[in-house]
């Protein structure tokens, strides 16, 4: 009963490895409190869990209660960073230039790529003079207004003023139950997620001309949560700008079309034609390969990218441009058990590249290249161990090797190859379809919540323990992926333009049974959120058998 006639208030406190409790008065900030209790972390706190909820650091404390302050170590932390930085550009672009209008496009290069509509090109003087701007409203220090508004009050008589006739609408066809109308000075903006409201937080961000548009570029835990190096991802952008293109095409701009098409007799043609633009892509590359005369076609990408499903596809297309392909997996040169690396917690490290006999792999790969036969190793997960005498292999002269693998980027794998006889393949779904113009759909979401329907469906695991092993799958890819993907001699998307709402059904439920008390809870509850925007599509049949997304949906005839 104390807090109930008393002018203070007990908050134990949680702060990467440090715990502390303090009394402090009623009504406090938990900015305050991060500024009283903490002294100088290594970290600044960016946002906090107060009683299991996401909260900014604006909010009062008026009960005893457990905060654990998020830094830029946290990703649900990092997002609301990233969205802050991007209200600040729309900000200072209102202010300066109210007749212009930004739209969020999709990430690239460490940030998120965005245009000024109706202007071809962003002059590189006017994003120099905006990321000035943005930095001269970090200094006034003006906190940003927050306004928590239910599904029941933006669809009534008298909606809020900030929300437009389309907002409205896209809400009143979906799920979603609460928005937020922040705004600073004269500008408000409406987003479907949490972000800062102390700019003063904002401190690494810049601004990037990128191809008559511009990157807006923030930290990254790659990096140690420092803005990455720079550097001209080319190829990912323009499989961004086609997919974009082809998106526009079938006319869905944001969530808000697709979810109309979902509801129409339309949403069957949505899903054939997607697969058929899958389809052309991988046939174009069949093409390109034979065209060259690539021998070894390296596959790489990360979790949940449908890599296995893909190489059989390009296979099929390439025995239909009349060659027989070969398939190799690195995962059977794993070494010895015994021999493998071990992670600093003592763990098997499966995910390094030292994990494969590199040795092997390279004389046998050139033995096939030079026809000659070979005892390929099959690695026996279970023993640890290699076994041998069961794949005795020939390559004919021509025949294309088919190699799917985590490495396959890494030039250290094939090191001892004639690299002209290599055609290197990054996959990833690279979704470029957003809830609208300023709330976007992170690309890593769209992959865990395919990891999360294909362990849930095929591998017996629940949401909780894929959520509590995305830390690790994310640091093994940022550690043997992303490094090297700029190498690829092309950028397969795998993403489809309805994967969201095919897979709703099956990852929603187990979603739902993780309880408040976990602590995978509030990234459970981001991602039901995120779903709550999604029309759901119960019935999968359209989608060919032959399907990426049918590792993730079940119903495939590569992966069951």
């Amino acid at each position: 009963m104390r807090n109930e006639v008393n002018e203070t208030v007990s908050i134990d406190i949680w702060h990467g490895e440090k715990t502390v409790s303090c009394d402090v008065e009623r009504g406090i900030t938990l900015g305050e409190v991060a500024s009283r209790c903490l002294g100088n972390p290594e970290y600044k706190p960016l946002m906090a869990m107060k009683d299991g909820v996401f909260s900014d650091l604006l909010e009062k404390v008026d009960a005893d209660c457990t905060v654990e302050f998020l830094d830029m170590r946290d990703r649900m932390a990092r997002l609301a960073y990233q969205r802050t930085v991007y209200f600040l550009y729309l900000t200072v672009l209102y202010i300066e230039y109210p007749w212009l209008h930004s739209i969020l496009l999709f990430p690239l290069n460490g940030g998120n790529y965005t245009r000024i509509l109706k202007v071809p090109v962003q002059p590189k003087e006017l994003i120099f003079e905006l990321e000035k701007l943005m930095r001269d409203l970090i200094a006034e220090g003006n906190p940003i207004g927050k306004k928590i508004c239910c599904r029941d009050e933006i669809l009534s008589d008298d909606p809020p003023r900030e929300f437009t006739a389309e907002q409205i609408d896209y809400i009143r066809g979906c799920g979603i139950q609460t928005a937020y109308v922040y705004s600073l000075k004269d500008f408000s903006a409406v987003f479907y997620e949490p972000m800062l409201t102390d700019v003063t937080a904002i401190d690494k961000f810049e601004l990037v001309p990128y191809d008559g548009g511009v990157i807006i570029r923030v930290p990254s835990f790659e990096c140690n949560y420092e803005l990455p190096p720079y550097r001209d991802d080319f190829k990912m952008y323009e499989v961004f700008k086609r997919t974009t293109k082809w998106r526009e095409n079938l006319q869905v701009q944001d969530m808000a079309d697709l979810n109309r098409k979902l509801e129409s007799e339309e949403w069957r043609d949505l899903v054939l034609i997607s697969d058929a633009y899958q389809e052309k892509r991988i046939a174009e590359l069949a093409d390109e390969i034979v065209g060259k005369n690539k021998r070894v076609i390296l596959i790489a990408g990360p979790s949940s990218s449908g890599k296995t499903t893909f190489a059989q596809r390009l296979s099929i297309q390439l025995r239909a441009n009349g060659k027989r392909p070969l398939y190799m997996g690195t995962d059977d040169y794993f070494k010895e058990r015994r021999n493998n690396p071990r992670k600093e917690n003592g763990k098997y490290d499966f995910e390094s590249l030292s994990a494969i006999d590199v040795e092997l792999f390279d004389r046998q790969l050139n033995e096939l290249l030079d026809g000659k036969t070979v005892d390929m190793p099959v690695f026996d997960f279970i023993s640890g161990s290699r076994r041998y005498g069961v794949r005795i292999t020939q390559a004919e002269s021509d025949q294309p090797i088919v190699i799917e693998g985590i490495h396959g980027l890494n030039r250290e794998l094939t090191k001892q190859i004639d690299d002209e006889l290599i055609f290197r393949i990054y996959i990833s779904p690279l979704t470029t379809l957003n809830f609208d113009r300023n709330n976007r759909i992170p690309v890593t979401d769209v992959r865990l919540l395919r990891r999360i329907a294909r362990d849930n469906r095929s591998r017996g695991k629940t949401a909780r323990q894929t959520l509590s092993e995305w830390d690790d799958v994310r640091w093994g890819e940022i550690r043997n992926i992303f490094p090297y993907n700029g190498s690829a001699d092309a950028v397969f998307n795998s993403a489809f333009i309805y994967e969201m709402a095919a897979l709703k059904p099956l990852v929603e439920p187990s979603l739902r049974e993780i309880r408040p008390d976990e602590e995978c809870y509030p990234e459970a509850q981001r991602l039901l959120g995120l779903l709550s925007g999604v029309v759901e599509m119960t019935d999968t049949s359209v989608i060919s058998n032959n399907s990426i997304l049918r590792e993730f949906v079940g119903g495939g005839i590569w992966v069951k």
